[in-house]
């Protein structure tokens, strides 16, 4: 048993951050060459990490910080209840970049009989980097600062601490949107140093 629960609690670390919902980004697609920037200092959360991106870079940010709000939303539906049926491969299969893997957490979790509730607050976000142009691929990495703390994470019905949520950390995401489609897919997110 204390090996599933280290397993649930690792596990946790990797997967939880990349909690979320399903909301289709119908924004219209870009119609300019293919552009990949970086700003050149540090910048801090809000509009001035967005001070060194081209417009249609920011309308990209915004409309894929938007559609991982949403995709994090559905995730936590979908961990709260603790089961992985046709609903789950549904919406990983189209919202994720890569889905089999985003399903077959939530499988595992479905399987040890853990759910997770609780709310997560993002503290703060930020681009890492915003690659956009037409007919080929976009992609926009995201640093989002995020407290867990009040997440409750529960396995068979009984509580399991998670001491890794005691401090808000940085995750990193990549989200993607593939030519052709106009939504935006999550990655699965890493978590990094406390923020």
């Amino acid at each position: 048993m204390l090996r599933s629960r280290v397993s649930v609690a690792t596990f946790l670390v990797v997967f939880c951050a990349s909690c979320g919902s399903s909301t289709a980004n119908t924004a219209s697609r870009s119609t300019s060459p293919a552009t990949t920037s970086a700003p050149t200092a540090p910048v801090s959360s809000g509009q001035t990490a967005l001070a060194g991106y081209t417009k249609a870079e920011r309308r990209a940010y915004d409309e894929a910080v938007t559609a991982y709000t949403a995709f994090m939303a559905e995730n936590n539906r979908l961990l709260a209840r603790g089961r992985a049926g046709a609903l789950a491969v549904a919406f990983f299969q189209h919202y994720s970049s890569s889905w089999s893997e985003a399903w077959n957490g939530q499988k595992k979790f479905a399987d040890l009989g853990v759910k997770v509730t609780g709310p997560v607050r993002v503290l703060s976000t930020r681009p890492v980097s915003i690659a956009v142009g037409s007919g080929s691929r976009q992609t926009i990495l995201l640093a989002r600062c995020l407290d867990e703390s009040a997440r409750v994470v529960t396995q068979r019905g009984k509580k399991q601490p998670q001491p890794q949520f005691a401090t808000p950390h940085v995750y990193t995401v990549r989200l993607v949107k593939k030519s052709g489609e106009t939504w935006w897919r999550a990655g699965i997110a890493k978590r990094g140093d406390t923020c």
